[in-house]
């Protein structure tokens, strides 16, 4: 046995009491040793990887020997060759299809000794001992699982868990209930994402159960109406709350309007509201405490959370508002790359997330190009709040490239765009449209309007002058109109088409997507 193999199977994975570096030094030599004895041996895609590079995974002794070995994994790459990432030993049962090994025979002597304790299965004692065992065996390598993602861009990427995986999918508890000390094991839990057969609702139901978390699930507002999903809550005294938070702005306003008509009795104690899935800044943060405040829930945590599909974790959060996501570098190692280089970046400096699976099974992702811009960087270190030290993601993150533009040759960010508009007191809602002068024109002058439905008792004329003050400041342009509309009317436009609210709609590509096609 290695040196590094006998040093990690003797030590906990250190979360207290460590340095940065030495918990980045064990968290590699993990990575290294997934490496050499799962993804070389049993992995289709990255054995190919590493014979074609003419690679011997066991001289990898450093980052930059990694870095250097094993090239970037984008989403394309797993979209072609989807089965060759399923790490899979030579089955003596079934054979591969792929030049794969098979299993040494010392880990038969494992799944044998695993399987004098099968429990329940057994009950009639009816299985023989080769049975079992093969049992043991597939626990371990056959996908039992499945997922999907969102496949925004039409390349829908299904990612397969083993009974091994969903054991580390469950570990996500640590993050949920741990961190902070927020939430009991009493407390329910209330998901409010929309339904679909991704991760969003799959560890938002696997995570709490295994757990032994009460759990309530609405599969969003398509599924369930808005109305019963706060009846729900009323009725269960949910603590915490999981959700887009575009939509929870909406579920909020809601929840406020039933409130004020008495169609619900007061709400209990929500503790804490999970927001995933998209860009959760300070001013979007405020906004929403303030949401809960109207309806009673005045010391609301509100945390940012995330995970994709490709990750397969149930995610990473917030110990506590503005401590940034903590990462698992147990079983994950993060990157930080510059979007044009792909140089590793300094610590705290913006740059491309990228991460690595450390000993999973079922699908097995190395160097996972996210293209998920972390504006604030990743330091690693003990974090002020909670005390532990692993890396943090220092949010907002956005897509590296989609989640900006151009409007009048000025670079835009969206989530500045956003924030502009949203973090005017007096703004209950609205919709940021960018088009074209003359439509049928890609040469015209760009336009941005802005539909705002203000609170009540608010001057528009005032409201309208802060809005131009607030965009001019933030993104240095000037909106051409600020038309005023009703909550009802705008919301209604924010959810038609997506699960996700469209807070900023771009008609100009309408036009230019009609000329391609």
């Amino acid at each position: 046995m290695s040196a590094r193999k006998e040093r990690l199977n003797v030590i906990a994975y250190p979360y207290r009491n460590t340095t940065p570096q030495e918990q980045q030094r064990i968290s590699l030599d993990r990575l290294l040793n997934y490496i050499t004895d799962v993804v070389y041996p049993y992995s289709p895609y990255y054995r190919k990887v590493f014979k074609v590079r003419a690679i011997d995974p066991t001289v990898i002794r450093s980052y930059e020997d990694f870095r250097r070995a094993v090239p970037l994994t984008f989403k394309e790459d797993i979209v072609a060759n989807l089965p060759e990432f399923t790490v899979a030993p030579s089955d003596p049962v079934r054979p591969s299809n792929f030049d794969v090994e098979a299993l040494a025979s010392h880990h038969f002597d494992g799944y044998r000794r695993a399987a004098q304790h099968s429990g329940t299965r057994d009950i009639f004692g009816l299985r023989s001992e080769e049975e079992r065992v093969r049992e043991q065996y597939l626990f371990e390598w056959q996908p039992v699982h499945f997922q999907m993602s969102g496949g925004s861009t039409g390349r829908a990427i299904t990612t397969g868990y083993t009974v091994h995986d969903l054991a580390l999918m469950s570990r996500t508890g640590a993050w949920l209930y741990q961190l902070n000390g927020l939430i009991s094991q009493e407390d329910v839990w209330l998901n409010l994402l929309p339904a679909a057969p991704h991760l969003g609702i799959y560890a938002a139901l696997l995570v709490p159960y295994t757990n032994g978390q009460p759990n309530v699930n609405t599969f969003g507002g398509k599924v369930m109406p808005t109305e019963r999903q706060i009846e729900i809550a009323v009725e269960t005294g949910c603590s915490a709350i999981l959700a887009l938070p575009s939509y929870l702005t909406h579920w909020l306003r809601t929840a406020k309007k039933l409130l004020d008509e008495g169609r619900i009795k007061p709400f209990g104690k929500i503790k804490v509201a999970i927001c995933v899935g998209e860009p959760l800044t300070e001013p979007y943060r405020a906004m929403l405490k303030e949401l809960f405040s109207s309806i009673g829930c005045g010391d609301v945590s509100v945390l940012e959370g995330m995970s994709s599909t490709e990750l397969r974790s149930g995610g990473f959060y917030e110990c506590s508002e503005g401590s940034k996501l903590h990462m698992d570098p147990e079983y994950f190692y993060p990157e930080i790359l510059h979007p044009e280089t792909r140089e590793p970046v300094e610590p705290g400096e913006p740059g491309v997330f990228v991460w690595s699976h450390i000993d999973w099974r079922g699908t097995a992702i190395l160097r996972y190009w996210t293209g998920d811009y972390v504006s604030g960087g990743m330091v690693w270190d003990e974090c002020a709040h909670c005390k532990l030290t692993m890396p943090r993601l220092r949010t907002p993150i956005w897509r590296a490239e989609r989640d900006f533009t151009k409007i009048r040759g000025a670079r835009v960010e969206y989530v500045a765009l956003q924030d502009a508009v949203r973090s005017v007191p007096g703004v209950r809602t609205y919709q940021i449209i960018v088009r074209k002068q003359v439509a049928e024109d890609p040469s015209s002058r760009d336009l941005l309007d802005i539909y705002l439905a203000e609170g009540p008792e608010i001057d528009r004329e005032r409201l309208s002058d802060l809005v131009q003050e607030a965009v001019k400041m933030q993104v240095e342009l000037r909106a051409d109109s600020i038309i005023f509309e009703s909550a009802d009317e705008i919301e209604a436009r924010l959810f038609s088409k997506k699960l996700k609210a469209e807070w900023i709609v771009d008609q100009r590509n309408q036009f230019t997507d009609a000329v391609k096609s």
